[in-house]
């Protein structure tokens, strides 16, 4: 980072002006303002960054923060959850169902405060969002069986309830969790909360039935709805230079596989279709070039193997090396996408006519 010095040498050298050296100056204390916004990478910014691990004392304590909470859960949750299974009536052991798994959310605020807020360790505050989701989820579904007995005594009850409860206290902690830390990872695990909050809540009320025959189409609905949120993550922040680039790169993680398995699966088996296969991987790049985002290319890589392996197991050249021509093949074809992402990226934002829609999207690297 460029410092005042910096900037009165540049001055000297004649390099800027020193009207040029003072905007430089207000613009970097404008910015310090905001500085929980702003992304500190060691790699070039523009290149999909996100921040996962800081040091190996990062991942040191998210080994420990990992197994404190598989201990705490498993601990708490069977004190409460076996108690109160077995006497459902008594009010007392659901008080104390309630009360442990609320001590289990104090301890993931306490966890939080000192992790994300204070230390600023990337891989210790993603495990630890994960764990304040799942306990965050079991408080309320503590509370509902305080509320509602037949819950554990009732399996077919149990069965059409709790699992939506269980997402919606999910979403509810990661939504205090995000308005207080804002970890941008925090925003997958609840876009994929709420999908689950509504997965169940319509397999409740539509029926087992209508979720098998029409689940494909609401993963795919669903997934455009997180990719439409990554999306605008990605335009407030086309630079990819604040804490809105990791928001979206986060989210895109969680549509991707959405979007493609909705379109594809299923179609693996089905010969004929070959041909739908190499169109939407192909539409699928394109857009993932467009928008320079490799996740929807990472989710589709099964479905390109079976059409790859499709395509050689016709040839009796490599009879008997089907599996090793495969995996020659797409990774060779993944190797040339990755080291000349930047040049056909190039090529394929030279073809977009609109000059307002280039300004929204990520520019081309040098």
């Amino acid at each position: 980072m460029l410092k005042m010095s910096d900037l009165e040498a540049a001055v000297a050298e004649g390099i800027i002006s020193q009207d040029q050296a003072e905007r430089l100056r207000d613009f970097s204390h404008r910015l310090s303002s905001t500085s929980d916004e702003i992304m500190e990478f060691s790699q070039d910014t523009r290149d999909e960054p996100f921040r996962l691990l800081r040091g190996f004392r990062d991942f040191f304590i998210a080994i420990g923060i990992a197994i404190f909470a598989v201990g705490l859960t498993a601990w708490f949750g069977s004190v409460s959850l076996v108690g109160y299974w077995l006497e459902p009536g008594e009010t007392a052991y659901g008080m104390r169902a309630v009360a442990q798994s609320g001590g289990l959310v104090f301890v993931g605020i306490a966890l939080a405060e000192w992790i994300t807020r204070r230390q600023r360790l990337p891989l210790s505050s993603l495990v630890t969002a994960l764990a304040f989701a799942i306990w965050s989820a079991g408080f309320l579904v503590a509370v509902a069986v305080l509320i509602r007995p037949d819950l554990i005594s009732r399996v077919d009850v149990a069965h059409e309830i709790l699992p939506w409860v269980y997402f919606l206290g999910a979403v509810l902690g990661l939504i205090a969790f995000y308005w207080r830390y804002r970890l941008p990872f925090t925003l997958l695990l609840l876009a994929g909360s709420a999908v689950g909050f509504t997965f169940f809540v319509l397999a409740a009320t539509m029926g087992d039935q209508w979720t098998d025959l029409h689940g494909r189409i609401l993963i795919g609905v669903l997934g455009l709805l997180v990719f439409a949120a990554a999306m605008w993550f990605d335009m407030k922040d086309p630079l990819r230079v604040k804490r809105f680039a990791e928001c979206g790169f986060w989210l895109h993680l969680l549509a991707a596989p959405m979007l493609v398995h909705s379109l594809l699966l299923g179609q693996s088996d089905d010969a004929p279709n070959l041909g739908l296969i190499l169109s939407t991987m192909t539409v699928l790049s394109l857009i993932a070039l467009l928008i320079d985002r490799r996740a929807l290319l990472v989710a589709g890589l099964s479905y390109l193997a079976v059409a790859i392996a499709r395509i050689v197991s016709g040839s009796e050249l490599v009879s008997g090396s089907e599996f090793a021509v495969t995996a020659s093949v797409l990774g060779a074809a993944v190797l040339c996408l990755g080291l000349g992402w930047t040049p056909i990226r190039r090529g394929v934002m030279a073809l977009v006519p609109s000059e307002e829609l280039k300004s929204r999207l990520p520019p081309v690297a040098a």
